[in-house]
């Protein structure tokens, strides 16, 4: 949990399809969840997810509750 900790405060670019468009918002992490609820009950993955406080205005399209729970296989580093 350690190392997820480090994502915070870094500037990432976030892919996130909304209306079947991709987009690609560069922002700063600002929170790591990590789901495993299900982990240790019945196996199923752990999902982490992340929060970004974008750095730029948001395109059109896409709603601030995007940019929460973002996939951590949706970021890059910027």
């Amino acid at each position: 949990m350690d190392a997820l900790n480090k994502l915070l405060n870094q500037k990432v670019i976030a892919s996130i399809e909304s209306d079947e468009k991709n987009y690609e918002i560069e922002g700063t992490v600002i929170g790591v969840d990590v789901n495993d609820f299900y982990f240790y009950e019945k196996g199923e993955p752990i999902f982490v997810t992340v929060s970004i406080n974008p750095t730029d205005k948001i395109p059109d399209g896409i709603e601030d509750d995007e940019l929460h729970e973002i996939p951590l296989g949706n970021i890059r580093k910027a």
